[in-house]
């Protein structure tokens, strides 16, 4: 009995650690989707659609080889519609293509109605297709959970990718604007700054910066909008645990208990003969490239790999409540790198959700001037496409208002309100020139035209020129 016990001892004390050791990250490159929606006449690559809803037409192709004929794995391309954690979807939402063949490689699907979330599969050849029919009417709660948080796991990746390039792309070219460019970046995009990371040398900054880039993310204070609450009670308690604050979803964004949970959720589906494996979505155009966390297997348990599609909105279109960064401050029209600072929505500067941006001027006899506008999240606003904007025309104070679409939806953003410089002197206000004292400094109130296109502040003298802080 006594030779047991140091074993027995050893076990107890690992399971500890096994049981907090750090899941396998998403890094792992997978095949990748074409997709492309159609929304009564309009069609747009999947990067910028953020909702899908019930009618759209959803075009789906895997990029494999066609045409093979040696003895390489065979994937079918399988999607189902789901509907509710308590309601196994019918066998007719189910759909498959078979990615080898040239002409039957592309789903050609349409939103029924009914229908709350899109899930695709790759799934092998032989007997795969039945298998996930049979796995997902068994158990739909734990496949819409899974979804829905491989949705929302997706964009958060989004934000972090965004953030980490960002970081890495001002190391190779001017690693001194780190400290000035990321806040920021961090603000624009809901990443956690690590402020004591600034103290240090340019050098190490950005290396500081990205560590635990997992941790960095926060919630972004507007995800229960992108992906639908869940309908219906779970089937299992730990998944609704792990939806309230103190399981952790709240300040920190959800991107870290998917993580760790989606192993065990996919587990309650597994087989001997298909194992399930989540994959996150990177969305470019109308490609998906797909990041995984364990490497596929084509042995039995051959692996299905699972890819959450936006999901489907109920109720009238929603888009993004931005607000303006600086409310109460006027905007120079005349600079040349005039920039409209937007924060409170991260995926407009991580994602294509929110195109065709442009702002929309007032002129004085009431016309409207379009000119386009591109997010820059290292800026913390939209930016002129072109250099400087043409004041020509326009009074001192103009209104003007962000414009643009959020998937199929046209949408308004913030107003604002731009300054164009108009000539005219400065006085001093508020400021009796006979209580100045000579030789120590003596605060003065200016008065002037366009103060939001003020630079600098210098004072001319006989003596020379001396610029002031103001």
């Amino acid at each position: 009995m006594l030779r047991f016990l140091p074993f027995c001892a050893l076990a107890v004390s690992l399971a500890p650690v096994v049981a907090g050791a750090d899941p396998a990250p998403f890094d792992l490159t997978g095949p990748s989707l074409r997709v492309r929606v159609t929304h009564g006449m309009t069609t747009l690559p999947i990067a910028q659609v953020p909702k899908l809803a019930t009618g759209d037409r959803v075009a789906i192709a895997a990029d494999l080889p066609t045409g093979r004929k040696d003895d390489g794995a065979r994937y079918l391309l399988v999607a189902a519609f789901l509907r509710g954690a308590t309601e196994p979807p019918p066998k007719s939402w189910f759909s498959k293509a078979e990615t080898w063949k040239a002409k039957k490689g592309t789903l050609a699907l349409t939103v029924p109605d009914g229908a709350r979330q899109l899930v695709v599969f790759l799934v092998p050849e032989s007997g795969g297709f039945d298998a996930v029919i049979s796995a997902v009417r068994k158990q739909p709660g734990a496949f819409v959970r899974a979804v829905q948080d491989l949705d929302q796991a997706s964009l958060d990746r989004a934000r972090l990718d965004a953030f980490l390039d960002g970081i890495h792309a001002l190391e190779r070219s001017r690693p001194e604007r780190i400290e000035a460019v990321s806040p920021l970046l961090s603000r624009s995009l809901a990443i956690k700054l690590k402020a004591e990371c600034l103290d240090l040398a340019a050098d190490l900054q950005a290396a500081c910066l990205t560590q635990n880039r997992e941790s960095l993310l926060l919630t972004d204070g507007q995800s229960s909008t992108l992906a639908d609450t869940l309908v219906g009670a779970p089937t299992d308690l730990a998944l609704q645990l792990s939806a309230t604050p103190q399981g952790g979803l709240g300040y920190y964004s959800p991107y870290i208990g998917v993580v760790r949970d989606l192993a065990k959720i996919f587990g309650a589906f597994q087989s001997t003969q298909f194992r399930y494996i989540p994959a996150l979505a990177r969305a470019r155009d109308d490609r998906l490239a797909l990041l995984l966390n364990a490497a596929p297997s084509f042995a039995s348990p051959k692996s299905v790999m699972v890819v959450a599609m936006p999901v489907i909105k109920t109720g009238p279109p929603q888009t993004p409540t931005m607000r303006r960064a600086e409310a109460d401050r006027l905007v120079c029209a005349a600079k040349p790198d005039l920039v409209l600072p937007v924060e409170g929505a991260p995926l407009i500067y991580a994602t294509k959700f929110a195109h065709d941006m442009s702002l929309r001027v007032t002129t004085p006899q009431g016309g409207v001037v379009e000119m386009p506008v591109q997010a820059d999240a290292e800026r913390g606003g939209y930016v002129l496409d072109q250099v400087g904007m043409r004041t020509a025309g326009l009074g001192s104070v103009t209104d003007a208002t962000l414009h643009g679409r959020w998937g199929f939806t046209p949408f308004d953003g913030p107003r604002f309100r731009l300054q164009v410089p108009r000539s005219g002197g400065w006085q001093m206000v508020d400021t009796d020139p006979e209580n100045l004292v000579v030789g120590r400094d003596n605060p003065v109130t200016l008065a002037g035209p366009t103060p939001s296109c003020v630079e600098s502040v210098t004072l001319h003298s006989d003596a020379g020129s001396v610029p002031l802080a103001w």
